[in-house]
């Protein structure tokens, strides 16, 4: 049996792609030389990736969270498997499609890279080698490759967690405390494949106290979702007036998402209203398609106010119009989808004289 969406993951997904959308948003009108004040559409001035790496660890926290959530009792590595490549790969190959064919048209020519680095691109992982080797990247950032090595690592994850849940959480975290200080590897921390399991053994690990039972839980959720609150608030309010706060900026990185996580994750047991609650995962299911295309379709439609001047209400105006369209182009990019898929099950159903299983 199916277990249904959790509202307060839906609630991090929407907040999260706004956050990283307002990210990108800042650093592409940079890049066009749009004049405009982007300092708080960037984020936290001592974090390098801004809101996008609040963001990004909120995600890897959720994915941890949404797979022990359903797959704590029962799991079949078959089945897994399965759900996670259809739940990736075919999207994203569409959406790919979509943006390599906008990439000819509008730059009549492919790109200049060996052609057999489109391999990286088929498999997902072209974003998190774009650094090193050149590739065939376009959608989908450095963060989708490393959800594709964590849900090929989940299985044993979750061996280890369900042994005991504290365990790999508190391992994660020892190595990060070490790294933040001396980091021997050839890459930045945020990308290192241990900090990307810290938190998503993270999530996890909150979502498996979450569900115990008892009123003691109920308490210690409010209280780390107050003081979540308040670490967030303080650090951004001292950020806006230039006063310095008591934590280096690998410290910073973690409490924001960290805060921000569990402050949304208690305001989602708030939710009551069967409406909201609808609303909410309805805009949270389009997140990946939305993840997917919002980075070139910025690119494409701040391209045209390159080197304009813009106040504050006309660069909200830029903002808030880019996140809608880009929406709505996610919108249809899962409708595409879906239309597919059914054509494809019908397909296989008429020439076939046997039930076929769904995709």
């Amino acid at each position: 049996m199916q277990k249904k969406r959790v509202v307060y993951l839906d609630l991090i997904r929407i907040v999260c792609f706004l956050l990283v959308t307002s990210f990108h948003f800042a650093e592409i009108a940079d890049y066009f030389n749009i004049k405009a004040s982007m300092g708080h559409y960037r984020g936290i001035r001592t974090i390098d990736m801004g809101w996008g790496s609040v963001a990004v660890s909120c995600f890897f926290m959720v994915s941890g969270a949404a797979l022990i959530y359903r797959y704590r009792e029962n799991f079949s590595l078959k089945e897994y498997y399965k759900k996670r490549f259809f739940g990736l790969y075919p999207l994203f190959w569409l959406a790919y499609l979509f943006a390599f064919l906008e990439f000819f048209y509008h730059f009549k020519n492919m790109p200049a890279v060996p052609r057999v680095n489109i391999l990286l691109s088929v498999i997902g992982i072209d974003g998190y080698f774009n650094e090193w080797i050149p590739t065939f990247y376009m959608i989908g950032e450095w963060f989708l490759g490393m959800l594709i090595v964590l849900y090929l690592l989940f299985p044993l994850y979750r061996i280890v967690m369900c042994k005991c849940k504290y365990i790999l959480p508190v391992v994660f975290f020892i190595v990060w405390a070490v790294l933040i200080y001396h980091n021997p590897f050839p890459i930045v921390i945020e990308k290192n494949p241990i900090v990307c399991s810290m938190y998503f053994v993270l999530g996890m690990l909150i979502e498996m106290l979450r569900e115990s039972p008892g009123r003691p839980v109920r308490i210690g959720r409010r209280i780390a979702a107050a003081a979540g609150v308040v670490l967030f608030t303080m650090i951004c309010v001292m950020d806006v007036f230039g006063y310095p706060y008591p934590f280096n900026p690998y410290h910073v990185s973690f409490i924001l998402p960290v805060s921000l996580y569990l402050a949304l994750m208690e305001a989602g047991e708030w939710v009551r209203s069967e409406r909201i609650r609808a609303l909410v995962s309805t805009i949270g299911k389009h997140s990946y398609a939305y993840y997917l295309i919002h980075h070139v379709f910025l690119f494409r439609y701040l391209e045209h106010f390159s080197g304009m001047a813009m106040n504050r209400s006309n660069t909200l105006l830029l903002l808030v119009s880019s996140i809608l369209y880009t929406y709505a182009l996610a919108v249809l990019l899962d409708k595409i989808y879906a239309a597919l898929v059914g054509w494809i099950r019908k397909w296989r159903a008429a020439r076939s004289p046997f039930p076929t299983k769904d995709l």
